[in-house]
């Protein structure tokens, strides 16, 4: 319902940044309405959440109200519970009584869209959490997570990064790149090796390590490298021109394109202009 809020915002965001004749056009063409417009405008100030009294946002409707599971039980009897699914159902037991999952879920909205955008939806429909509910959901579906994807620790090494906690990002992340070299799943890679999660570390590197940040409509940079890492670079494209970012423990250099255009990019709480030519090093 989060996800769906948000597709709203950015459906009115769209039309509001075209003009009469192409706001009319657009609508003529997919034959939508203003009466539709206007639903999706009340649906997106009433969607329902199930929030428990300490901040916890239910995955779905009646998750409350299932079964824990013994997780301490299964991992000594079984050692690898990453595909507790399939433990379960081997048992004859179904693992939609429990209160687990495979990856991450509730999580991946902040993931996706960021604390800020995700904490103004919240306040937006009306519900009020405590500052540090965050901290909270994140440390109560990671104790309920089973990792059985290869996925998993990325989303969840990246927000124990946003939220400070980086030894147990560090130690995410690394679990997240031995996903192949060490078959974490017992056997799945020799099904086929997990490109997915490859991708995921190289991004993730790029931009919870790095800092790179373009979630907001704005070029941030924020880096949080590991303390045995002494330097990354990269380079990159935003809306038409191209950098390259050097990031090291006590500086960060951002190096721009021969044809770029100006661009704004905030380095930690300070605005910089950017533009080709003009090569912005910064001591941290």
């Amino acid at each position: 319902n989060i996800m769906v809020v948000w597709l709203f915002y950015r459906a009115f965001d769209i039309l509001g940044s075209m003009s009469k004749e192409m706001r009319k056009k657009v609508l003529d063409k997919i034959s939508l309405k203003e009466e539709e417009l206007q639903k999706w405008h009340d649906e997106g100030h009433k969607m329902n959440l199930d929030i428990s009294d300490d901040g916890i946002i239910a995955q779905f409707d009646g998750y409350f109200d299932l079964e824990e599971l013994d997780w301490d039980a299964y991992r000594e009897k079984y050692g690898n519970i990453s595909r507790l699914d399939r433990l379960l159902k081997a048992e004859g037991e179904l693992p939609d009584k429990y209160k687990l999952s495979k990856q991450a879920d509730t999580l991946m909205c902040f993931y996706n869209l960021g604390s800020d955008t995700v904490s103004s939806i919240i306040d937006k429909l009306g519900y009020r959490l405590p500052d540090n509910y965050l901290e909270k959901n994140f440390d109560y579906y990671l104790r309920r997570c089973s990792h059985g994807s290869t996925l998993s620790r990325v989303v969840h090494a990246c927000l124990a990064a946003m939220m400070g906690k980086h030894r147990l990002s560090w130690n995410l992340y690394y679990e997240a790149l031995q996903s192949d070299f060490s078959d974490s799943q017992g056997g799945t890679t020799a099904e086929g090796i997990h490109t997915g999660v490859m991708g995921a570390t190289v991004l993730m590197a790029m931009t919870a390590f790095g800092g790179l940040n373009v979630q907001e409509g704005l070029l941030q940079v924020d880096p949080a490298l590991p303390g045995h890492w002494r330097r990354i670079s990269f380079g990159f494209g935003y809306r038409g021109n191209n950098y390259k970012l050097e990031v090291g423990q006590s500086f960060i250099n951002i190096i721009p394109g021969p044809s770029n255009s100006k661009e704004k990019i905030i380095v930690g709480d300070k605005e910089h202009v950017v533009a080709a030519g003009n090569e912005c090093r910064i001591d941290i």
